[in-house]
Formats: structure tokens, sequence, C-alpha cells
């Protein structure tokens, strides 16, 4: 049965996935670990492999039980909570069967997102069968701009561990923490006063600069509002910077140049960085910090 909320929380990571420069833009799985042993070293709670920013639906099945077989015997204490996002009920059950055997925190399915709109009762027929075919907890996947949205209502309804909110809806991550369930909050806008009513976040920015998304909760959780006021204003500067390309492009070449571990390319139809953009350079703007802007 899905645990209560309390199992999750902290700063998790939506890891990007390098992929080589070739005809099939291949997973470059050594860089991939590589990268996820970087952050497990920076404090992060956990990874959330194969989301947005890990360009998830253009991630083969097959490729993402590789990366997790590798990923999960030297997870160690980093959470990973993996994304199924199938766009179909039979390859999601098959997915969610497949996690069953590993030691995962938790599971986060977003509902198919082809057919719009979409009716609650769906949703909720979708999601009953996900909670029957797992034993991991459940994170509902709500992500507006890309897929099929989930009322509050309905994430409160279901025996899941709570949502990750990427929509923002002013009341909707209040609603669903003030009804007993787990935020997770999947947008960088306004941290200090959102993970007020959140258990944590999933953080694209955590993928160049993990230690400040981290210092960032914790000042939150501390109540050094000043400190969390200062250092949300640089993070907002970065992510900034992180727009002006495809956002998993520019994390993964500012991220190489943190850690050294080639991370490639995006896939197609997502468009490369331009070899103009100077990495080296956005790479010390974003750990310059607030006092170094």
């Amino acid at each position: 049965m899905p645990s209560a909320p309390g199992t999750l929380g902290g700063v998790y990571v939506a890891n990007v996935t390098p992929f080589r420069d070739d005809d099939r833009c291949t997973l470059d799985l050594e860089s991939y670990l590589g990268h996820v042993r970087w952050l497990a070293g920076h404090g992060v709670a956990g990874v959330i492999p194969f989301g947005t920013n890990g360009e998830g639906p253009s991630v083969s099945v097959a490729e993402k039980r590789a990366v997790l077989d590798a990923l999960m015997p030297e997870a160690g204490s980093l959470q990973v909570v993996p994304t199924v996002a199938e766009g179909n009920l039979p390859d999601t059950l098959d997915q969610l069967a497949y996690l069953d055997d590993l030691p995962v925190a938790a599971v986060m399915v977003l509902p198919p997102y082809y057919f719009k709109p979409v009716e609650a009762e769906g949703l909720r027929l979708f999601y009953e069968r996900v909670l029957k075919a797992t034993r991991h907890p459940v994170v509902i996947y709500h992500i507006p701009k890309y897929a099929i949205p989930v009322p509050a209502e309905l994430v409160t309804a279901l025996p899941v561990w709570g949502v990750k909110d990427s929509g923002g809806e002013a009341g909707y991550s209040e609603t669903v923490h003030g009804a007993g369930k787990g935020v997770l909050l999947g947008t960088e806008d306004d941290l200090p006063t959102r993970l007020l009513t959140a258990d944590g976040s999933i953080s694209a920015l955590a993928n160049i600069v993990p230690e400040q998304v981290v210092a960032l909760y914790d000042h939150v959780r501390a109540g050094r509002a000043d400190e969390a006021a200062s250092l949300s204003a640089h993070l907002q500067r970065v992510r900034a910077m992180t727009k002006e390309y495809v956002s998993a492009g520019v994390l993964k070449r500012v991220a190489e140049q943190r850690h050294g571990h080639p991370m490639g390319t995006v896939r197609p139809p997502l468009v490369p960085v331009p070899s103009s953009f100077d990495a080296a350079a956005a790479a010390e703007r974003a750990v310059a910090g607030p006092t170094g802007d």
C-alpha cells in the first residue's frame, strides 16, 4: 500500500539524460551515472529519472530499464523516483511491474497525455489501475503545460502519496497539502513562499547548482527569510539563463563544466544549444551565488 506523506522530502533533481552526438543520439550510461554521483555528493535527497528535463518521452523503455538496472545498485541513500510516462495504460502497467522489483522510493506517474480534454472520471480509472499495479508510493505528475492536468480534488481523493505540482496554479498545492497529501514542487517560481506548504521540490536547476538549491530549502525550513529571498533571486536569474535555449541542453552544457563528465546533446526533435553558448561563463555566473552577481 502507498505510504503516508513524509516518505519523500527535500530537494530532488529532475536529472538530465546525456546523449552522444551520433546518428542515434545514443544514451551515455557512464556519463549518466557520473552526473548522478556528483549530484549525490552535493546533498540532494534524490533524483527523478526520465521526467521532462530528463527528456523521458524521448527515451525508450529498454534504455530506461538499462539505466535503472545500473543506477539502483549504487544509489545508496539517494532516493530514486522514476518517472512513468508511457502514454497508454498497458505500457504504464508493464513499466510498473518492472519497477516493482526495484527498491525505488516511489514512482511518479504521468497520465496518458495525447487525448484532450479528459474527464476526471477517466483519470480516476487510470490511477486506480496504477495503484493496484504497484507496491510503491505513487506521486501523480501534474504538468498541464505538456500533459493532461490532474485536478487537485482527484489527487486528494485517491490513496496516492501526493503530487508533483508543475502547474503552479494558485491554491493547487495548498489544497493538496491541506488534505494531508504530499507535495513536491516542480516549478521554481517563488520557492521561499511555496515551500512552506510543500514537502520539497523537484528542481531542474539542481542539475547545475545542487548545493544552492539545497541551501535554499534549508533556509526556508529554518525560517531564514532574508537568506532564502536573496538566494531565490539569484536562482531566478540562473533559471532565466537556462531558458535562453532548450533548457535540457543548457543544463547539460553547464553541468559538464562543473563536473567534467561529457553530457552530450539533446535528442530530436529538441534542438542542440548552439556552439556559441559560453558554458564556462554560464557556469561561473551560476556558481557565483547571491553575493557574486
